[in-house]
């Protein structure tokens, strides 16, 4: 059997070409799952593999992980090792050259170790002093920070946040430097991209390479600063990273975080709890406590903030939204529509339903694939007749899940499983759907749902009928919409005030009957596409969320809070 070993899923695009080459479709393995496991499950997943393994790098930024994949690979049975770079170049590595990469973890380990501790001082003189005083940006360029260490995910809804605060800030006039280790998607071509070097290589645990790429970021951001007529600082705050704050204290410059959660909470509640979790935790305190201004995206992270010690006058909070002329059904003809079922083998007269995600904890995936799971066991005689098919674009940490869930023969006719695909590709897939599903689940902790989540704005946009969770700040922005549970088999029209059809979160069971009713119901689909439509673009546009940064950015700085 062959083995491909990857950083993260591999997208779409890149995916097929890959298995053309080696001549099978291998079975995947990414860091994110292996790290899941406990040592000795971790152990027994290598030591399973016996085949040929690949170790696929989408991006070149990926090339930093290279020693880890290999050193991974050296432990595995597999009888040959192959490096298969971005342009799918082949090399083959011997196993005990695959070994050596050890010598290199242990290298990028110690001074990962050293950069930790420097932070921790770093951070401690932070949290005790004042935050400065500045003057309201007349003119000037933009320093949009985007911190993340990404190594390639191209897709989600970050991507369309920062395109969408990022292109919005250039169409409200200024000038917008972008720094950031990896290629800037769907931004304007008035935006400089600076680029930053990302690491060479990564230590372990792979936390620390985040301090490390905290002091190499700062370094360059000063080089690309300097002599750049800068006016203020924009940073979309990411793990153990504060390089906006030390900047905007060296250059005397206002300082806007973005807060969309915090990401020690995220790492301990959807993913991996972080092994220096205290660290993390100052480093965003620090980012809250020396912002001009936090801009965050919901009521529930707004009273967080409050909660945290961040002044309400500091706080600004618009939901996030769409670029109108990027998510508009009318781009798309019926040919373009057309063209692109056929690639996935849909048939044209189809009544598409589709989810679009990177399958997190979240975004209900699997509520979705349990829907239609029982659809097509119990009533397939029904999807034929409605011609109903599923198109699940995305993927990530449930896909595994959402596959077991839809591996019964009986569903496979009625569901296609896109894989990734790159964010500049997702209005098309919009645009050739008919039904839009946003089933969304509460956090498990039992806190409230913060979220405000991009691709429903992008639903709303593309002008047909949602399905979405009653869920916090989802509920509030589709309010007047109706409960599936209250329309029961009526079939009238829908109001003007009516833009979605609502489920309680997690309920499988209603899923299934907003599907049948949208399905059954066209006017519907189409008075509520048509409403949620002219709502986004009355309300949910990125030029609407960067009118309300600017305005408060300008009101704190003309009305000076105390530092705390």
């Amino acid at each position: 059997m062959d083995y491909a070993l990857t950083v993260y899923p591999l997208s779409s695009g890149y995916q097929p070409r890959f298995e053309a080459l080696i001549g099978a479709a291998p079975r995947y393995l990414n860091l994110g799952e292996l790290r899941r496991l406990p040592f000795a499950g971790l152990l027994k997943t290598l030591r399973g593999i016996d085949g040929r393994l690949f170790l696929p790098l989408e991006d070149i930024n990926a090339k930093a992980l290279l020693p880890v994949l290999q050193a991974l690979a050296a432990v595995t049975r597999a009888g040959s090792i192959e490096i298969i770079g971005p342009e799918l170049t082949a090399i083959r590595v011997p196993r005990w050259r695959a070994a050596l990469a050890v010598g290199a973890l242990a290298g990028a380990t110690v001074v990962g170790r050293s950069a930790l501790h420097r932070c921790e001082r770093e951070l401690a003189g932070l949290l005790g002093a004042l935050r400065i005083d500045v003057q309201p940006p007349k003119s000037g360029r933009v320093q949009y920070l985007k911190t993340n260490l990404w190594l390639g995910v191209k897709a989600g809804g970050s991507i369309g946040h920062i395109a969408g605060v990022v292109n919005g800030l250039v169409g409200r006039g200024w000038g917008v430097d972008f720094l950031s280790a990896e290629s800037p998607v769907m931004l304007r071509s008035e935006v400089v991209y600076r680029p930053v070097r990302a690491l060479d290589t990564y230590g372990l645990p792979s936390e620390v390479n985040l301090y490390r790429f905290h002091h190499s970021f700062l370094q360059q951001a000063r080089e690309l600063i300097e002599g750049k007529n800068a006016a203020f600082i924009y940073q979309r705050m990411s793990v153990a990273n504060y390089v906006g704050v030390q900047l905007s204290r060296e250059y005397k410059l206002p300082l806007i975080i973005e807060y969309n959660g915090s990401e020690v909470w995220i790492a301990r509640n959807w993913g991996t709890p972080l092994r220096f979790e205290a660290v993390a935790e100052q480093a965003e305190q620090a980012c809250l406590r020396h912002a001009h201004l936090v801009v965050t995206i919901s009521d529930v992270l707004r009273d967080e903030l409050v909660a945290r010690g961040v002044e309400p006058e500091r706080i600004v909070v618009y939901p996030n939204g769409i670029d109108p002329t990027v998510f508009d059904p009318d781009r798309f003809n019926e040919e373009q529509c057309r063209e692109l079922r056929a690639r996935h083998g849909i048939h044209k007269n189809a009544l598409l339903a589709t989810f679009v995600g990177t399958f997190g904890q979240w975004h209900g995936a699997e509520m979705l694939a349990r829907a239609i799971c029982n659809l097509a066991v119990n009533d397939q005689d029904w999807l034929v007749k409605q011609r109903l098919h599923f198109l699940l674009v995305g993927d990530g940490l449930k896909m595994t899940e959402v596959r077991a869930i839809l591996s019964d023969e009986r569903c496979k006719p009625f569901v296609t499983l896109t894989g990734l695909v790159p964010q500049a590709e997702t209005p098309s897939y919009l645009a050739a759907s008919d039904i839009f599903i946003s089933p969304h689940v509460a956090n498990q902790d039992g806190s409230r749902f913060f979220g405000s989540p991009t691709k429903l704005f992008e639903y709303m946009a593309m002008g047909q009928g949602i399905i979405a969770s009653d869920l916090d700040q989802i509920g509030e922005v589709l309010g007047g919409s109706p409960h599936i549970t209250s329309l029961g088999s009526f079939g009238g029209e829908a109001s003007q005030k009516q833009c979605a059809i609502l489920v309680r979160p997690g309920e499988v069971a209603e899923i299934e009957a907003a599907l049948r009713f949208l399905a059954e119901h066209p006017q519907w689909r189409r008075a509520l596409g048509r409403n949620a439509r002219q709502r986004a673009l009355d309300k949910y546009t990125w030029d609407s969320h960067v009118a309300f940064i600017l305005e408060g950015l300008q009101r704190v700085l003309l009305k000076p809070v105390a530092s705390q």
